[in-house]
C-alpha cells in the first residue's frame, strides 16, 4: 500500500493531459482497492481509496470502489454520500449510482426513494431481475394493506414469479393480514426456496413473526448445511432457538461458533456473557465480558456486564478494582463519559454518586435523554422517588423521554400518588411494603380453599433448597394420609439448565402439586388480571409501583395465589418472604408462614442484603396472621435483636435430615468406592468439605488450613466437593503451593453422601451460616465435624464428642483441631456409632414434619385448624 502511495506523478503529464493521460498512481490503488474488496478487508480498501479521492487525483473507479467499500464496512450513510456525489459529477454512465441509492433506501426504509431510484436503474437495465425484486419490496412496502395482491400481480405480468419474490409478499402478509393467508404464501416460498441465504432468513423472520418458529429452525438448519459458517445464518440461528427455549447446550454451541469464527468481535462476546449469566454461570459470564471489554472499552454495556458478574460471584474487592479502573478511563470522556460513569457507579451500589454524576451532564443537549435515565435510576434504586419525579416528569413534559424512562416515570408516579401510610417510612420501595402488608385493599380477593402452599425460589443445589423439598414431599404425603387439602409447592424458577433443579426429584411425590413459575410472562398475567377484575386494579397498581424485579415476582405469586386459593403460604428465605408476603397479603390468603434460614445480612453482603428488609419483617410483625420461624436459635436471636421483636418472637424450628436415606446413600460400599475414585490408601486420612466455592464459604481459609495440617499429619489428603465462581482460583491457589497431589476439588457430586462418608474429618470454614446441613449429614454418617461458630453451627454439634467447635478461627486454631481428630482413632470410632443417634434425635426429619404441621394447624388459634 504504502509502495502505491509513493509513487509519483509523472512529470510529463501536464493538467490539461489529465483527461487523456492516466494516474499511474490511480490505476494501481484501483486494482489493490479492487483485490482488498475481494478479500473482505473493507476498512483496509477504505484507508487506501480515501485519501486519493479527496486529493486531485480522483476517478470514477475510484469513487465507486469506495462507495463499495463503505458499503462492505456497514457505512451506509457515507456509501449514500459517494454514490449521491458520483451522481452529481455526471461522471457515472452505467445508471449502477441508481441501484445502490435505491437498496440504501430501502435499508433506511426511505421507500418513495428507494422506487424513484431503482425504477431508473431499471430503465438502463431493464433485465436486472435481482434490481426488479428490490423495486417490488418498496413497492410492496408503500402498498396499502388492500393493494398487495395488485402490485403482485402486476409485477407478475412483467416478471417470472421466483421464491423471493414469494418471499417478499410474505413479508408484508405478515405484517397486515390473518396468520391463514401469510403462512400459505411462506409455505409456498419454503417450497420453492432456491438455496439462497437471503431467501432463507427473509422465510425464517416471516414464520418466527407468525409465531412458528420450529419451522423457522428447521429451514434456517437447512440453510446451515450450504452456509455452516455464515455470521447473520447463525446469528438468527441463535435468536430462534432462544425463543424456541432451545437446551443450555445448544444455546452455548450456537454462540461459542460465533466467537470462535469471529473472534476479535466484541459482541459475539458479549452474547456469550449474557448466555451465561441467563444460565447463572457467572464465573464464564465474567470472562466472557471480560474478553468484550478488552476489545472493546467504549461500550459501558460491558463495563456494566463484568460489574454486575462480580457482585454475584461476591468478589466485592474485583469490583473496586474495576471501578476505579473506569473511573480513570471515564473521567476524559466529557458528558457522555459521565453518564456512562453514573450507570456503572448506580450498578456498583453508589447511588448518590451515580446521580450526581448524571446531574452534571444534564446541561448538554446530546447527554440529556441518557443523563436523565441514569439519575432517575440511581435516585430510584436509592429510595429517593421525589428526586426521581423532578428528572423523569422534566423528560415526560419536552418530550424527550424514551422507554425505559416512560416506565420508570410510570413507576415512580404511580408510588406517589399512592396514599402515604404513616409519616415515618420516606423511602421507596419500604413505604409501599408497608401499605401493601398493614393499609392492604379491604376486598378479599379470594375464597380460600383447604390447601397450603410452599414457596421457594428455586430447587438449587443448596441446604436450604434441600430442606424446602423434604418439608413439602414429608407434608404432603401426610397431609395426604389424613385425608386433608392439596399440598402444593411453587418455585419462582425450577430451570434445569440454570441448576434450579437440582433437588427436585427430593420434592417429587404423587401427593404434591409442583409449579413453576419461571416460564410465566408477568404482563400477560397483569392484562389478563386487569381486564376480568376491576376489583384487583388497586391492587395491581400498587404491585406495579414496586421495582420492577420484585413487581415482576410479586405479580406472579399474587396470581398464583388468586388460582389455587390457599389456606395457608409458607415462604422460604428473605427474598420469597418478601415478593411472597405482599403477594398472599393481597390476595387474601389467611396465613402466612415466614421461614429465615440464615442470620441477617450486613450490608457487605451483596448476595443477600436489601435495605427494604427491615419495614417489610417489622410490617409483616404486625399481622395477626403471620408466624415466623428460623431454623436455629442463633438465627432467631439474631433476627428479634435487629427487628426489636420479643424475644420468642421467632420460633425455632431445626432442619430435617432422613437419617436413615442417607446412611443408605453414603453406605460402605459407596464410601469405599469414592476412596478409591480419589485414589486413596487404607492408611491415608481425609480432610474434606461439601461448601459452594464462594467467598461466604471461606475456601481459601479452607485451603490455608489444609496446608498446616498436611505439614501436621504426613499421610492426610484433601477433599473439597462442590463447585462455585472461585474454582479457577483455587485451582491456581493450589498449583502454585505444590499440593496439587494432596487436595482434589472434585466439583459436585449427586449423590453427595458417599463423598461424605469417604471423609475421616469434615470441616466447615463459613463466615455465615443458618443451620449448616452438611454438618448434620456428616454426623449421620458417622463423620466426626470442626466448624467456625458461625450462625447456627454450635447448635448443630456436641463439642468435644461428635465434633469440635472452634469460636477463635485463626488458620492454626482450625489446624489444630483437625490434627487431633485425626490423630484421636478413639473418637473417630465414638463418633462412627454415637453421631446418627445425636442427628436422629434433635434433628430427625420426622420431627421436623411433624412441628412444621404443628405450627400449621396450632400456631393461628384465631383461625382454628387447616381441614
Amino acid at each position: 500500500m504504502s509502495e502505491i502511495l509513493s509513487v509519483p506523478k509523472p512529470a510529463s503529464v501536464r493538467p490539461a493531459q489529465r483527461s487523456q493521460v492516466p494516474d499511474l498512481t490511480a490505476v494501481r490503488a484501483a486494482q489493490q482497492g479492487k483485490r482488498l474488496l475481494q478479500s473482505g478487508m473493507a476498512q483496509e480498501a477504505i484507508g487506501l481509496l480515501q485519501p486519493l479521492v479527496e486529493s486531485d487525483r480522483v476517478t470514477p473507479e475510484l469513487r465507486t470502489l469506495l462507495a463499495k467499500a463503505y458499503e462492505k464496512a456497514g457505512d451506509r450513510h457515507r456509501a449514500r454520500l459517494m454514490w449521491l456525489e458520483i451522481a452529481r459529477s455526471g461522471q457515472a454512465t452505467d445508471g449502477l449510482h441508481h441501484l445502490r441509492l435505491g437498496r440504501n433506501a430501502l435499508l433506511r426504509r426511505d421507500f418513495a426513494e428507494a422506487e424513484r431510484q431503482l425504477k431508473a436503474y431499471l430503465a438502463t437495465a431493464p433485465q436486472d431481475l435481482a434490481a426488479a425484486e428490490h423495486l417490488l419490496e418498496a413497492q410492496l412496502c408503500l402498498a396499502g394493506p388492500g393493494e398487495l395482491r395488485e402490485v403482485y400481480a402486476r409485477y407478475l405480468s412483467q416478471r417470472p414469479e421466483t421464491c423471493y419474490s414469494l418471499t417478499l409478499l410474505a413479508t408484508e402478509l405478515v405484517r397486515r393480514r390473518p396468520k391463514a393467508e401469510a403462512m400459505e404464501v411462506l409455505d409456498r416460498a419454503r417450497e420453492a426456496w432456491d438455496g439462497l441465504l437471503r431467501t432463507a432468513l427473509r422465510i425464517a423472520q416471516g414464520y418466527k413473526a407468525l409465531g412458528e418458529a420450529e419451522t423457522a429452525l428447521a429451514l434456517l438448519d437447512s440453510a446451515a448445511v450450504r452456509y455452516p459458517n455464515d455470521i447473520s445464518l447463525l446469528r438468527n440461528r441463535f435468536r430462534v432457538q432462544q425463543a424456541l427455549g432451545a437446551p443450555k447446550a445448544t444455546l452455548l454451541e450456537t454462540a461459542g461458533r460465533l466467537v470462535l469464527l469471529e473472534p476479535e468481535q466484541p459482541g459475539h462476546h458479549a452474547r456469550l456473557a449474557r448466555l451465561y449469566a441467563n444460565f447463572k454461570d457467572w464465573s464464564a459470564a465474567s470472562a466472557s465480558w471480560q474478553k468484550a471489554l478488552d476489545l472493546d472499552r467504549n461500550c459501558v454495556t460491558y463495563w456494566r456486564g463484568l460489574l454486575i458478574s462480580y457482585a454475584r460471584m461476591e468478589r466485592n474487592a474485583a469490583i473496586e478494582a474495576l471501578l476505579k479502573e473506569a473511573r480513570q478511563f471515564f473521567r476524559t470522556r466529557g458528558p457522555e463519559g459521565m453518564v456512562d460513569m453514573a450507570v456503572l457507579e448506580n450498578v456498583g451500589g453508589y447511588n448518590d454518586r451515580a446521580a450526581s454524576l448524571a446531574a452534571g451532564a444534564l446541561t448538554n443537549p446530546r447527554t440529556r435523554v441518557r443523563a436523565r435515565e441514569a439519575a432517575s435510576a440511581a435516585l430510584l434504586d436509592a429510595g429517593q422517588y421525589v428526586r426521581a419525579w423532578s428528572y423523569l416528569s422534566a423528560g415526560l413534559d419536552d418530550g424527550t423521554a424514551n422507554i425505559e424512562t416512560q416506565r420508570m416515570a410510570a413507576r415512580c408516579s404511580a408510588a406517589l400518588r399512592l396514599p402515604a401510610p404513616t409519616e415515618g417510612v420516606p423511602r421507596f420501595p419500604d413505604t409501599l411494603f408497608e401499605r401493601a402488608l398493614l393499609h392492604a385493599p379491604e376486598r378479599t380477593l379470594i375464597e380460600p380453599g383447604n390447601g397450603v402452599m410452599l414457596v421457594s425460589s428455586s430447587l438449587g443445589a443448596g441446604g436450604a433448597e434441600r430442606q424446602v423439598a423434604l418439608s413439602a414431599a414429608g407434608i404432603a404425603r401426610m397431609r395426604a394420609a389424613a385425608g386433608r387439602g392439596p399440598t402444593f409447592f411453587v418455585g419462582q424458577d425450577l430451570s434445569p439448565d440454570r441448576g434450579r433443579a437440582v433437588m427436585l426429584p427430593v420434592a417429587q411425590t404423587p401427593e404434591l402439586q409442583i409449579e413453576d413459575l419461571g416460564p410465566i410472562d408477568a404482563q400477560t398475567v397483569f392484562r389478563s388480571i386487569s381486564a376480568a377484575d376491576p376489583g384487583a386494579r388497586e391492587a395491581l397498581r400498587l404491585i406495579a409501583a414496586l421495582p420492577p424485579k420484585l413487581s415482576r415476582d410479586v405479580l406472579k405469586l399474587y396470581d398464583c395465589f388468586r388460582r389455587h386459593r390457599p389456606a395457608l403460604v409458607h415462604l422460604w428465605q428473605d427474598g420469597v418472604i418478601s415478593t411472597g408476603s405482599v403477594a398472599a397479603v393481597l390476595a387474601g390468603v389467611p396465613r402466612i408462614v415466614a421461614s429465615m434460614r440464615n442470620v441477617v445480612a450486613p450490608e457487605s453482603d451483596r448476595r443477600r442484603y436489601r435495605s427494604y428488609l427491615a419495614t417489610m419483617y417489622r410490617s409483616l410483625g404486625k399481622r395477626d396472621n403471620v408466624r415466623f420461624t428460623a431454623n436455629s436459635a442463633a438465627g432467631a436471636t439474631d433476627y428479634e435483636k435487629w427487628l426489636g421483636f420479643e424475644p420468642g418472637r421467632i420460633a425455632v424450628l431445626r432442619n430435617g435430615v432422613e437419617v436413615a436415606n442417607v446412611r443408605k446413600r453414603g453406605s460402605e460400599e459407596a464410601r469405599r468406592a469414592a476412596r478409591q475414585e480419589l485414589g486413596l490408601a487404607d492408611d491415608e486420612l481425609l480432610m474434606g468439605g461439601t461448601f459452594r466455592l464462594a467467598p461466604a464459604k471461606r475456601p481459601h481459609l479452607w485451603l490455608s488450613v489444609a496446608e498446616q495440617v498436611a505439614a501436621m499429619v504426613p499421610k492426610s489428603r484433601f477433599v473439597i466437593v462442590g463447585d462455585g465462581v472461585l474454582r479457577a482460583d483455587l485451582e491456581r491457589w493450589i498449583a502454585e503451593r505444590g499440593l496439587s497431589g494432596r487436595i482434589t476439588l472434585a466439583g459436585r457430586k449427586s449423590p453427595v453422601e458417599p463423598w461424605i462418608g469417604a471423609m475421616d474429618v469434615m470441616l466447615l470454614a463459613s463466615e455465615v451460616e443458618g443451620l449448616p446441613n452438611v454438618l448434620l449429614e456428616a454426623q449421620c454418617l458417622g463423620v466426626p465435624v470442626v466448624t467456625t461458630d458461625a450462625g447456627g453451627s454450635r447448635e448443630a454439634v456436641l463439642d468435644g464428642i461428635t465434633g469440635i467447635l472452634v469460636e477463635n478461627d485463626v488458620i492454626e486454631n482450625l489446624a489444630a483441631a483437625v490434627a487431633r481428630v485425626l490423630r484421636d482413632q478413639t473418637m473417630r470410632a465414638r463418633t462412627r456409632t454415637g453421631a446418627p443417634a445425636f442427628i436422629e434425635q434433635r434433628f430427625g426429619v420426622q420431627r421436623m414434619l411433624s412441628d412444621t404441621l404443628s405450627l400449621y394447624d396450632k400456631g393461628f388459634p384465631k383461625q382454628g385448624d387447616l381441614e
